[in-house]
């Protein structure tokens, strides 16, 4: 008779296996509501981490937390791009290519590759480190969405347009940092860095995402400055980029 107790292996694959299923099935609802290559192209860099094979007795602690993490936010990211995308933004146009290869390419490398590394690493995991990476990880989260929702789904968007009712966002977390869904974004990969628990694969994929946010903050800054002018000056030189100035906060809006 087979015995009918549970391994910790055998726990870890069930939920590899449904974290995935979960996630494929959010993910085709997410297209069937708005079927855009943004969504498309956003869900596929946390799914292909939560592909549920490959798992070991040696790498489950590890492979466990890519398999939360990228559920988690994965969900996230998809139900901010079905909220918010507008079939019309994605133009495919020069400017829409150079933030595919210059913004998100980056990203996703970072992303997918410290998820695997982490798949594949064998370290121990302390209770300290698993508190250590789990509450960063929520952190940024957490900091993610109410980004996202104080901007209002108006605002928000991939692709650098700009809509005729869109108003200049300076109040909430965006009274201190003019890219708080960004930093936000980087707590989340920081979290993902911890996890692999090899210090050159982190600072690779921190340097490697930081770059691609930079690389759209430097895009996204001029459009904002086009748009509202000296009011995004004014705003912009009492602000931090990527956490508040000390002594930066004077007014708001």
């Amino acid at each position: 008779m087979m015995d009918a107790g549970w391994t910790f292996l055998d726990i870890s694959h069930f939920w590899i296996w449904a974290n995935f299923l979960v996630y494929l099935c959010v993910f085709t609802v997410a297209l069937y509501i708005n079927y855009n290559f943004n969504t498309i192209m956003v869900g596929v860099i946390y799914l292909l981490p939560l592909i549920p094979f490959g798992l070991e007795a040696a790498n489950a602690p590890r492979f466990l937390m890519v398999s939360f993490q990228n559920l988690v936010f994965g969900v996230i990211e998809v139900v901010i791009f079905v909220i918010t995308v507008k079939p019309r933004d994605a133009t495919f146009d020069r400017e829409h290519i150079k933030q595919l290869i210059g913004h998100v390419l980056p990203i996703a490398v970072a992303l997918i590759g410290l998820s695997f590394v982490a798949r594949m690493s064998t370290a121990p995991m302390s209770g300290g480190e698993l508190a250590l990476i789990t509450t960063v990880f929520l952190a940024g989260s957490i900091m993610r969405v109410l980004a996202v929702y104080q901007l209002g789904a108006t605002a928000f968007k991939f692709d650098i347009v700009f809509r005729d009712d869109q108003q200049l966002k300076t109040t909430h977390l965006y009274r201190y940092i003019r890219h708080p869904s960004y930093t936000a974004m980087m707590i989340v990969i920081l979290a993902y860095a911890v996890n692999t628990h090899h210090l050159l694969a982190g600072v690779l994929g921190m340097v490697s995402a930081a770059f691609g946010f930079q690389y759209r903050i430097h895009y996204e800054e001029k459009g904002l400055q086009e748009k509202f002018g000296e009011d995004y000056l004014r705003y912009r030189n009492r602000t931090g980029m990527w956490m508040p100035r000390p002594g930066g906060v004077r007014e708001s809006k």
